[in-house]
């Protein structure tokens, strides 16, 4: 469905102009002559985004913008001026408005104004998509973890192909990759999903605990056991176990696995019976069993039996296109943990969150988010600075001097080109710039009209 864009303006020509911009611009247009017939509009139609000239017949301009504010409080709204006088503009800005253009106009940078209102759109819906979504926490037999790239599209396809026997699956992959994550979706998509699921992490369990954790024991088997315990294997009877870094098992624990994957039977610790158990095995390991292998550090035929069905899980630099989608899914997700509402990212804070490399994978961008959504206010978008310096620095890294700025030039003539650098960085928005340049809008407004 499109959104709608309801153009508020007086000027026929100056509407039907606005009209094919923003139908070229992937809305649904609709026209209103003056503020009364605007006010109707925006009681039935619930437009999306309005742009508004400041003199309509009444209600006038900053009006209309007060009355989309009651209707809708996160509607973005432009507006048009040949008359704006510094009271005006900071009215408007208080009022919250999206952008303010100047006449007469150019077709150029409402073209720009509307693909960023459409591309704001889309950002605000995935996030509220999401928040409904997550509502549900535990993924589902037609759930799919976020993912826009081929090399995790490939993965995924793999594991798709896999649900439904009972392979052994070897998830490979650096650390916070979410290889943990797509064990989980393996067992969710398969015939085993009704049945339960554990995890075991080989490197987070002391080596003496480990084998009775994995196969359980009997009461006395050794000092501290004073009664039977079932081990995960056992109680992933019907379901799944998920081995995670099964490269840092320790050698008593390849042994005693490779047994259970030959014979498919349990013996607990301190006991003589061994019993059968129905449990799908499935692997994660940090470290290519290969080379541990070739290091002698990991047991040859274990790795055999291990190796059935690989699936790398590429690293996150490798899959930029999952970098925003995957922001935007723990913004929602943490945004309802924490009761906030938080509208999305700021243009800056997307650049930054794309333009770094994230050493530390999926995890290192989820705490990011996180931390995001703590420290922003609430109805408010995540900026850059709430973001951790290692990701902000690379997007407010200075950029070196002015491309053709005389070396004499005055004080008058750089604070010009800054401006003008500031506002083709924000891509035209002048409330962004504004806060980056450390002034309020109605003081920027004030002073692009001197430049003119």
């Amino acid at each position: 469905m499109k959104p709608t864009l309801l153009v508020v303006e007086d000027d026929a020509d100056v509407a039907a102009m606005v009209r094919e911009l923003g139908m070229g611009a992937g809305f649904s247009v609709r026209i209103a002559p003056d503020g009364e017939t605007a006010e109707r509009e925006l009681r039935s139609t619930q437009p999306d985004v309005m742009i508004t000239d400041l003199r309509v017949p009444p209600p006038d301009g900053l009006a209309l913008v007060a009355l989309a504010r009651e209707q809708d409080p996160d509607m973005p709204v432009v507006m048009i001026t040949g008359f704006a006088t510094a009271d005006n503009a900071i009215e408007a800005f208080r009022l919250g408005v999206f952008d303010l253009i100047t006449k007469p106009l150019d077709v150029s940078r409402i073209r720009v104004i509307l693909q960023r209102l459409f591309s704001h759109l889309e950002h605000r819906w995935r996030i509220e998509g999401l928040s409904t979504r997550l509502k549900q926490l535990e993924p589902g037999p037609g759930s799919a973890p976020v993912i826009c790239s081929q090399p995790m599209a490939q993965a995924v396809s793999l594991l798709q192909q896999a649900a439904d026997t009972d392979i052994l699956v070897l998830l490979s992959g650096a650390t916070g990759t979410g290889k943990s994550l797509l064990g989980r979706y393996l067992h969710a998509w398969s015939p085993r999903r009704d049945g339960p699921f554990f995890s075991l992490n080989c490197a987070g369990i002391p080596s003496t605990l480990a084998e009775s954790e994995l196969f359980g024991h009997e009461e006395g088997a050794f000092t501290g056991a004073r009664k039977r315990k079932r081990g995960l294997l056992e109680l992933a009877d019907g379901g799944t176990l998920l081995l995670d870094e099964i490269n840092s098992a320790v050698p008593e624990i390849q042994v005693r696995l490779l047994h259970f994957l030959q014979e498919r039977v349990v013996r607990r610790v301190g006991g003589e019976r061994t019993f059968p158990v129905d449990v799908r095995i499935v692997c994660a390991s940090n470290e290519p069993l290969k080379c541990l292998v070739a290091e002698g550090a990991f047991r040859a035929d274990l790795y055999y039996r291990l190796n059935v069905f690989p699936v790398d899980v590429p690293e996150l630099r490798r899959r930029p296109q999952d970098v925003i989608p995957l922001a935007e899914h723990f913004l929602a997700d943490y945004g309802r943990r924490y009761g906030r509402r938080l509208p999305g990212f700021t243009l800056e804070a997307l650049e930054a969150l794309a333009a770094y490399d994230w050493p530390g994978n999926v995890r290192e961008l989820e705490n990011a988010v996180q931390r995001s959504v703590v420290l922003a206010s609430q109805q408010c978008e995540v900026g850059l600075e709430h973001l951790p310096a290692e990701v902000s620095r690379r997007q407010s890294s200075p950029g070196g001097p002015i491309p053709g700025m005389d070396p004499d030039a005055s004080l008058e003539m750089v604070e010009e080109a800054w401006i003008r650098h500031m506002l083709t960085r924000c891509a035209g928005n002048k409330r962004e710039a504004a806060r980056r340049l450390g002034i309020n809008a109605s003081t920027l407004h004030r002073r692009l009209g001197q430049m003119r």
